[in-house]
């Protein structure tokens, strides 16, 4: 679960009182685990300034925002990076221009997990991976693994950066443990003894077939590695068990810079993506149709301020028409006042 607790955020350029702008008032709001949230609102409603405080690059004046009932308010951006996959409106935002989409998409797979730094290379295994989920795209990406992505365009560059941040390297077994210590709501000595009595048999089972499948002389080179390699899978499987962070997916009006087609296209895929592995979403949107196609969740922001939330049937149901007046009304009772 994502929360934002009585979260409050302000502006002011020049120091001025009177150009203080609030960006946030009070804000509380609770994403459930799975939960596809399309946001809409006007220009500054405040709808970029909570996806920038989800992922620490903004700090908020006041409030908590809390990741599987744990404060992490205080938790820097990069330390959030193994958590959140973010996608802005610019193409440009989210890749390295310079580099390859292979070294873009290796880095990204990488991304805010511990390794070695004399490790870097491109395993195969990865590369086979990249052009299977490249060729959903339809864009011939899978083509142009050595191409430099700046020169790509801009539908293209948007289609990788989706792909980029729904991409999460599996975190190590230390990872796995460090984090259900930290998030699982039972006290740390509690959830560490927990993974302890299955990680440790676990280990122990898995060496024991390794070695007794490594001294089988009946079995060939290539069976043995196969055999090895189900064993592995077995005792991962036990561990993956405690992976509590599942990754958080935050689109900021990612497809506004591209043409109708290829927009299209990307939000297919990426409502593909959302429900294949049940991604917590939160997806900015100036698009009303989108934003009542698509998720299961609606909220709207209107100057600082959560004013409409909606979901299930509730939120099937609506036109354009009732979003339009929300917002006519919202108006009118801020002219009032």
């Amino acid at each position: 679960m994502l929360e934002l607790r009585n979260v409050t955020k302000s502006f002011n350029l020049t120091g001025a009182k009177e150009d203080l702008r609030v960006a946030l008032d009070h804000i509380n709001l609770q994403i459930e685990s799975g939960e596809f949230v399309t946001i809409i609102g006007g220009n500054g409603s405040g709808k970029s300034t909570t996806m920038n405080i989800l992922t620490g690059v903004l700090k908020p004046d006041s409030g908590q925002v809390l990741l599987n009932n744990v404060d992490v308010t205080n938790m820097n951006e990069h330390q959030r990076a193994a958590y959140f996959g973010h996608v802005f409106q610019d193409p440009m935002m989210g890749t390295s221009g310079d580099m390859s989409v292979l070294e873009n998409l290796e880095i990204a797979y990488r991304r805010g997990r511990k390794h070695s730094p004399f490790l870097w290379g491109f395993k195969k295994s990865h590369k086979e991976e990249f052009i299977r989920e490249l060729k959903r795209f339809d864009l011939g990406l899978e083509d142009r693994l050595n191409q430099k992505v700046g020169v790509m365009s801009g539908g293209q560059r948007q289609a990788l950066t989706l792909l980029m941040a729904t991409m999460r390297n599996k975190p190590t077994h230390k990872t796995v443990k460090k984090d259900y210590i930290t998030f699982s709501e039972k006290d740390h000595d509690v959830a560490r003894k927990e993974f302890e009595s299955v990680y440790k048999p676990a280990l122990t089972e898995f060496k024991k077939k390794k070695h007794e499948i490594r001294n089988n002389k009946s079995l060939s080179y290539k069976e043995k590695r196969n055999a090895i390699a189900e064993a592995y899978e077995e005792f991962d499987k036990k561990v993956r068990q405690f992976d509590l962070t599942k990754q958080i997916l935050l689109l900021d009006e990612h497809t506004a810079a591209l043409d109708p087609k290829t927009a299209n296209k990307v939000l297919e895929l990426t409502d593909k993506i959302v429900k294949e592995n049940q991604m917590t979403t939160l997806m900015i949107t100036h698009n009303m149709r989108d934003a009542i196609k698509y998720g299961n969740r609606l909220i709207m922001f209107h100057t600082g301020h959560i004013i409409f939330d909606v979901s299930g049937e509730e939120k099937a149901k609506l036109t354009v028409e009732d979003l339009l007046k929300k917002f006519d009304e919202a108006d009118k009772k801020a002219v009032e006042m």
